[in-house]
């Protein structure tokens, strides 16, 4: 089998911008499985007619890890979590969980606290660090696997803590393009192979994933890039 070349996309944007209908289209033409954690891709498969599409359900955590399993054990070239900000929310409630269910937490650098009432116990800033080491095991998951990967995303707002733009910041560090998505524009902020700047339509960005996907080096990638314009 040839071994393509790997991407690791961000795709942010605000609620409605359109970034499970891109993922679903994305998928539609590559063959990547969509890990629903927002648990609104179902619909716009329906509405793309897009029945050749893989989607597993992303939530609580349990049922995402099992997903992540399958999708990693499959053929896909490509695993696609929508959205990581709610992935983030699952996470932190299953930390929650863990802490109530033992009576105490950890805090990075420090000792054992109890948990006095688990009614008021809830994931502060300080154990993002811990919320931050699974969402990169998840991508190291993936990487191993030598698959590509699209994390959608909410960018921080904001009143957003400290711990948050931590997190956000990380991730950013982690993929190779950052892309922002509004309906049918998506605009390049980062890219670190491809030189891609400035505004791209939605579709031809899908075709370029596509390429990605399809060689296995930089000049064919960018040849069928160049044809799709």
């Amino acid at each position: 089998m040839v071994m393509t070349m790997m991407v690791k996309l961000m795709l942010i944007g605000e609620p409605g911008a359109g970034k499970t209908h891109f993922s679903i289209e994305v998928a539609k033409v590559t063959g990547a499985y969509v890990i629903d954690v927002d648990e609104g891709a179902e619909p716009i498969r329906s509405k793309l007619k897009a029945n050749n599409v893989t989607i597993l359900h992303g939530t609580p955590w349990s049922t995402f890890v099992n997903s992540l399993k399958t999708a990693v054990r499959s053929d896909t070239p490509m695993i696609i979590i929508d959205s990581l900000t709610e992935l983030k929310e699952i996470i932190k409630k299953h930390i929650k969980d863990k802490a109530v269910q033992s009576g105490k937490f950890y805090l990075q650098g420090m000792h054992e606290k109890a948990i006095q009432d688990p009614d008021t116990f809830i994931v502060t800033w300080e154990l993002h660090p811990t919320i931050y080491d699974k969402i990169r095991d998840v991508m190291r998951t993936i990487n191993s696997a030598h698959k590509s990967f699209i994390v959608t995303y909410h960018p921080p707002l904001g009143q957003s803590s400290k711990g948050e733009v931590k997190i956000f910041k990380e991730i950013i560090r982690i993929c190779d393009i950052v892309a922002k998505i509004d309906r049918d524009t998506v605009q390049i902020k980062k890219d670190r192979f491809f030189d891609f700047s400035g505004d791209y339509s939605t579709d031809y960005f899908v075709q370029v994933i596509k390429a990605i996907l399809s060689y296995d080096n930089y000049d064919d990638i960018l040849k069928a890039v160049e044809e799709v314009k």
